[in-house]
């Protein structure tokens, strides 16, 4: 009984090799070609641009993800500071500073939406006075640099360009498996920020861009 069952198995597998042979052969009938090995070709993005804090903001693009940072730069004069060498510069996507909700209001955790203009959220960079502006985006400006080669786990206190007595900041690496850059990420405070994308180098320090903004803290 045992040899008939072997028997029966060796004939089926002897009926299937055929079958599955004249399968692979079909594929040159039918004009396809087997897959061939292709070597990977392994790739490191650089993440230095050969250019300015300052020109990589302004340069041409299809999207305008910073429309409203250049905006803000040019009322508050603050252009120069983005050209100044060993700096950490925070930038501002434009739904940090003015996000609006699915029923079309304007969303409160966008810059524009969080300080409102007489009870309403403001449109414009022109509805807060300039210097009010300038020492938004000062904040959002670090003395040094800081990146991924430098920060770890634990936050770093730095110093921003604000001009006022808390003009500290804190900023590290989250120790969990995506590794984002954050921002004043300290118990009690009341925002903080983790980076969309990091460790962007111009020639002149080092940018990281934001979708939200954080504020002063206080003691």
């Amino acid at each position: 009984m045992l040899t008939r069952i072997k028997m029966i198995v060796s004939h089926r597998i002897c009926f299937f090799i055929p079958f599955a042979i004249l399968g692979l052969e079909s594929c040159d009938i039918a004009g396809l070609e087997l897959q061939k090995t292709v070597p990977y070709e392994y790739n490191v993005l650089d993440p230095k641009i050969n250019m300015t804090a300052l020109e990589f903001l302004y340069q041409d693009r299809e999207d305008t993800v910073f429309k409203l940072m250049q905006e803000g730069i040019a009322y508050a004069g603050l252009a120069e500071e983005y050209s100044k060498s060993d700096r950490t510069f925070l930038f501002l996507t434009n739904d940090a500073i003015l996000r609006f909700n699915a029923n079309g209001t304007v969303n409160e955790a966008s810059y524009f939406g969080f300080n409102k203009v007489n009870g309403e959220p403001a449109s414009k960079w022109e509805d807060y006075p300039v210097e009010e502006v300038r020492e938004f985006f000062r904040y959002h400006i670090i003395q040094g640099f800081y990146s991924y080669d430098n920060l770890g786990a634990e936050n770093i206190p730095v110093q921003t360009l604000l001009q006022a007595d808390n003009n500290l900041a804190y900023i590290k690496i989250q120790n969990a498996r995506n590794s984002k850059l954050r921002v004043n990420d300290i118990p009690l405070t009341p925002r903080f920020i983790e980076a969309r994308s990091s460790n962007i180098q111009p020639t002149n320090g080092v940018i990281h861009a934001f979708d939200s903004f954080i504020i002063p803290l206080t003691d």
